[in-house]
């Protein structure tokens, strides 16, 4: 079986630059020249193939052990969700009050799924509109996802989906609806579906 270590070795400006690889007690030299990629020396028949160079040079570091994968890493999901058929006009109201990826986790947003629909016609209709607002932790709040609807039409839809968007500790979600309408109601539907799992 193949012995193989690694050492890297970093320049001045402490950036990873050389990699010296041992391979059954032979120094192999792995140099990355930004024109040509990684260029390796050493004895013939004992360079390293590409699966070997990336498991030992990728990220710049040799790992004590593999780590697992994040859906190994005690994932649990969650969903989350807010319906209501007959809303009347409305300031900013808080409708959910979605979430904070608690410390030492991280949350992949699977999907998420916002509709609105007309329900009785307004007098006259305003814009009405759903947002999920995101505050990174230590920063402030911003609109992560807006729907905006615009169409006094009874049955008129809007929808969008999101997915596939990573939420790091601290990070918090809510959602928001309001509706500048004179009369008239909209109907609301808001889910998300997360994976938390250890960092």
């Amino acid at each position: 079986m193949d012995k193989i270590s690694v050492k890297v070795l970093r320049d001045l400006a402490n950036n990873p630059s050389i990699v010296e690889i041992m391979k059954n007690n032979r120094k192999i030299t792995a140099t990355f020249d930004p024109n040509t990629g990684l260029v390796l020396e050493g004895p013939s028949g004992q360079l390293p193939n590409v699966a070997e160079i990336l498991q030992m040079a990728y990220p710049y570091e040799m790992p004590s052990s593999a780590r697992p994968a994040w859906y190994d890493r005690n994932p649990k999901s969650k969903i989350i969700g807010y319906d209501n058929q007959g809303v009347a006009p409305h300031v900013t109201t808080e409708r959910i009050s979605f979430y904070t990826v608690p410390a030492d986790k991280i949350v992949i947003i699977n999907f998420v799924y916002i509709q609105m629909v007309r329900s009785t016609v307004a007098a006259p209709v305003g814009e009405a509109r759903t947002e999920i607002r995101l505050t990174p932790y230590g920063d402030s709040e911003e609109d992560f996802i807006t729907l905006i609807h615009f169409d006094n039409t009874v049955g008129a839809t809007q929808q969008i989906v999101g997915s596939n968007v990573p939420l790091f500790a601290g990070d918090k979600l809510r959602a928001v609806t309001r509706d500048l309408s004179t009369g008239g109601e909209m109907a609301y539907c808001i889910r998300a579906k997360l994976t938390e799992f250890d960092e």
